[in-house]
């Protein structure tokens, strides 16, 4: 290489005239000043070349200090130990240039971190925001949970309900008639028979009750549907209580002046009673049925007639031809333990006529 000329760098020299030069723009679009102070000089830099050498050198000889020379660094990742693997030790462990190496700027690694740590930052806030949200709303959301859970109860009954009336399912398949003796159960079932087919919870029973209606023994009735197919229809039957004779046979009446049934003797058990003096349909009869019904079965069996020409003169004439004086139907529970009682005391004898209208102060005659 040739030395540089000796003296002053261009820089340092005394300005001298030249020739005009066309004007050149700055690279990367940046453009100089037009205008230039008087203290502005115009100055054109030059590339120096740098020249290893002693102090033996021109350099030294002109009195220029020879610049160092450029570091030259070792890459030390090993990327090029699998390249140059033909190459032999010396090769690599040579240093590599600077601008090969690979060198992290501390000012980017630490605008890395802190976003790395804003990130974080916004992440644990977002988190917190929730967790207070929920908090705050922990009162709305557990009513309107429970609101929702009402409103879908409602709805799956309501379809169950639904379900159930109109299912064919549930539907009536077998009446079953209970507590007839008198009455006929196969007939009640039969007339019962326009509710087959029906789902259970749509069963007419306003039909049911003009139905049984037409049978006279049925006293009172109860309805129960038992799924999944069947209709129970439990009955009382009428209880007869007097016999009342007509046209040479006779009928066992009950309290409510209803035939329960009609036999061509008289039915033992039943005390008669004439119609003539104590019409069924009057309060005296309806009197005299009470103070039987209240009876026990075995004092039952020992009256023989009853009269009643008004609700407070009941008599009942015993089958041995004593008399009871009972008065009205009131306390008649107490009047029968009295009546019996009197009746099997061996201490009164001779005694045709018991007088229990006043039960505080029974008279014997």
């Amino acid at each position: 290489m040739t030395p540089p000329p000796a003296g002053p760098p261009e820089a340092e020299r005394p300005n001298e005239p030249r020739a005009a030069e066309p004007r050149r723009r700055a690279p990367g679009g940046i453009r100089r000043s037009k205008k230039k102070t008087s203290s502005e000089v115009e100055a054109i830099t030059e590339p120096i070349d740098i020249v290893s050498g002693s102090a033996s050198t021109p350099e030294a000889s002109s009195g220029f200090r020879s610049l160092p020379p450029l570091p030259e660094v070792s890459l030390g990742d090993g990327r090029d130990s699998g390249r140059d693997s033909g190459r032999d030790d010396d090769d690599d462990s040579s240093p590599k240039p600077w601008w090969l190496t690979r060198r992290t700027d501390p000012t980017v690694e630490k605008a890395a971190e802190a976003e790395k740590n804003l990130a974080h930052a916004e992440r644990r806030r977002r988190r917190y925001e929730r967790a207070e949200a929920r908090r705050f709303t922990q009162a709305t959301r557990t009513r309107r949970r429970k609101y929702l859970m009402g409103l879908a109860a409602t709805v799956v009954l309501v379809l169950v309900v639904v379900l159930t009336a109109y299912s064919p399912l549930l539907a009536v398949r077998t009446i079953t008639v209970e507590g007839a003796s008198r009455v006929d159960a196969s007939a009640v079932s039969a007339a019962l028979d326009d509710q087959l087919g029906r789902p259970l919870t749509l069963v007419d029973f306003g039909e049911v009750k003009k139905t049984l209606e037409t049978f006279p023994l049925i006293q009172s009735y109860v309805t129960e549907a038992r799924p999944p197919d069947t209709l129970v229809i439990r009955i009382v039957e009428r209880r007869p209580v007097v016999t009342v004779a007509a046209d040479g046979a006779f009928n066992l009446v009950d309290a409510a002046g209803v035939v329960v049934e009609t036999t061509p003797a008289r039915a033992p058990g039943y005390p008669t009673i004439d119609v003539a003096a104590t019409p069924v349909d009057s309060p005296g009869f309806a009197a005299a049925s009470q103070v039987l019904l209240a009876l026990s079965p075995e004092f039952l069996a020992q009256v023989d007639a009853v009269s009643a020409p008004t609700p407070d003169s009941v008599t009942l004439a015993l089958t041995n031809g004593q008399r009871v004086v009972w008065g009205s139907a009131e306390d008649s529970a107490l009047k029968a333990r009295i009546v019996a009682s009197m009746i099997s005391n061996p201490g009164i004898p001779d005694v045709t006529e018991y007088d229990v209208s006043s039960p505080e102060a029974p008279i014997v005659h």
